[in-house]
């Protein structure tokens, strides 16, 4: 059976198309851009595509027809030639402004050079891209295009770093904001075709972008929900050879239960709240359907370090991450100065739109990839960078289903002793909660945090998919666990589940923060 090759090193359309690689065609939604205005600006995760619809436009604006034979663009545009100025910051130098400026004025010298008109600097970066833009108009009498990706990396990479890499970040947003006002100005606006902005982040887009009317907000616009990333129906309509041979290597009896594996590890965002369209993430299902496994493969590719030492400041909001409830203009009441984790984490792709009401919207993980791998990277941040506590979770997982809770107490002692002093010093009954949440949580099981009942809120309630057995875990820090026993007794907490027709096994923890140690746990 013939395959075609999966483009996982790549974001060349040009390359993609002329290798006979697979592509998802994504041109009706770039039709639609085209024909229905001229600026845009689109916040997607890290690996969604973004740089890849950049290089599609590229192509396209380049008058490079033959590339899109077969699609449906391909008779539907005129592909006219203009000029295209490509401002990737992947590449752009962005440690210090100075770096910044200077490699924003390099960019402008080698477009002034590939499109043989000459740039004489006036000192001011955005009266040179001014200039450069009014350059190309007059020579090829024939509007400019813009095209601008991952604009707010010069931003991101320096957060969570302390207060000096703070500084930085604000200054280079400062020369972002300068250097791309000049697109905003009258002086301008005839002489530009296109121009599409993508980036990670919302709210650098609010500072950055904030006086510019015309600029559309692609972001959670109904339309273009799937615009990136792989709907269901695009996996089997593009991958059908791939899928075959996943579903036979791995045993699937059937496409649908293959298919069904594949949703629970990468399916699930969700990138508008008026249109419940979930998406794939697409490098984690190439990758998938490449190795023919089921692994995590995007988490692996990086996750940022102020996010995890900004929940080891918070560690209690951890468990919250299950169904975080938000307002729906969370995204846009903060900035640099004022930071709000569930946005970020949103905009990054660890958290999807779950439930979106007028009122509220819940956020939530979008996949078990994201899941399971957001929780063992936090739960090694916990554990000052060691490994061992998730190999840790795996055994205390098997210790509970085999009801051995003296094995479960000896690995979750195991498990804090790896954590830091420094973190200590601050600990709190929520903090070891939050241990013990990460923990089972990675053991293979449901974890419940502080499920709610109408005589209180139980600690947590844990349960392995499949099984008819749920524990009901009450912590103290201090207190024996007997009175955690007597808690879940006086407080009905076993209730809800014994209604399901659960055997509930009711788990008393008791710990002492002083020492570390779990001093004892009881069954009732």
């Amino acid at each position: 059976m013939f395959m075609r090759r999966l483009p996982l090193d790549t974001s060349s359309f040009r390359q993609i198309r002329e290798s006979g690689d697979v592509y998802v065609d994504k041109t009706p939604w770039i039709h639609r851009l085209l024909t229905g205005g001229r600026c845009y600006f689109l916040s997607r995760p890290r690996r969604f595509g973004k740089s890849l619809t950049i290089n599609t436009l590229k192509e396209i604006f380049r008058g490079n027809r033959k590339l899109f034979e077969g699609l449906y663009l391909y008779d539907k545009w005129d592909f006219r030639e203009h000029p295209v100025l490509i401002f990737d910051f992947n590449t752009i130098p962005r440690e210090t402004p100075e770096d910044l400026k200077a490699g924003l004025y390099a960019t402008l010298q080698e477009h002034a050079r590939d499109y043989g008109v000459e740039l004489k600097s006036c000192g001011a970066l955005g009266k040179d891209f001014d200039s450069l833009i009014r350059a190309l108009y007059r020579r090829f009498e024939t509007p400019v295009v813009v095209l601008i990706d991952e604009y707010d990396k010069p931003i991101l990479d320096h957060l969570g770093l302390g207060p000096e890499r703070l500084e930085i970040a604000r200054e280079n947003r400062e020369v972002l904001k300068n250097f791309f006002g000049v697109l905003k100005g009258a002086g301008v606006v005839d002489e530009l075709r296109f121009v599409f902005v993508t980036g990670v982040s919302y709210f650098s887009k609010v500072s950055i972008f904030s006086e510019w009317n015309n600029l559309v907000d692609l972001t959670l616009h109904p339309d273009f929900a799937d615009f990136l990333g792989y709907t269901e129906e695009e996996i089997t309509r593009f991958f059908p050879e791939h899928l075959d041979l996943l579903c036979r290597e791995r045993g699937f009896p059937s496409l649908e239960e293959c298919l069904s594996e594949i949703r629970y590890w990468y399916n699930g965002y969700r990138f508008s709240p008026d249109r419940d369209i979930r998406v794939y993430n697409p490098i984690s299902l190439m990758y998938c359907l490449s190795w023919r496994s089921f692994k995590n493969f995007w988490f692996k590719t990086g996750t940022p370090t102020f996010l995890v030492n900004w929940l080891k400041e918070k560690p209690w909001r951890i468990p919250e991450l299950e169904r975080f409830r938000v307002p729906p203009e969370f995204l846009e009441a903060f900035d640099l100065e004022n930071l709000r984790v569930e946005a970020v984490l949103y905009q990054a792709g660890y958290l999807t739109i779950g439930e979106a009401r007028e009122e509220e919207w819940v956020l939530t993980y979008p996949n078990r990839e994201v899941k399971r791998s957001f929780q063992s990277v936090l739960l090694q941040g916990f554990s000052g960078g060691e490994t061992t506590p998730r190999i840790l979770a795996d055994e205390l997982g098997e210790a509970l289903r085999r009801l051995d809770l003296e094995a479960a107490r000896e690995i979750l002692d195991e498990i804090l002793s790896y954590i830091p002093h420094t973190l200590y010093d601050r600990a709190d009954e929520r903090f070891f909660h939050t241990v013990f949440y990460l923990a089972l949580a990675l053991s293979g099981y449901r974890a419940e945090s502080e499920v709610l009942s109408h005589r209180g809120r139980l600690d947590m309630a844990v349960r392995y998919e499949g099984e008819k057995r749920v524990f009901v875990f009450e912590f103290k820090a201090g207190e024996s666990a007997e009175e955690a026993l007597r808690q879940i007794e006086e407080k009905g907490y076993a209730a809800r589940y014994q209604a399901q027709g659960l055997e509930v096994i009711r788990v008393g923890v008791s710990f002492d923060p002083r020492t570390r140690r779990i001093t004892q746990i009881r069954k009732g």
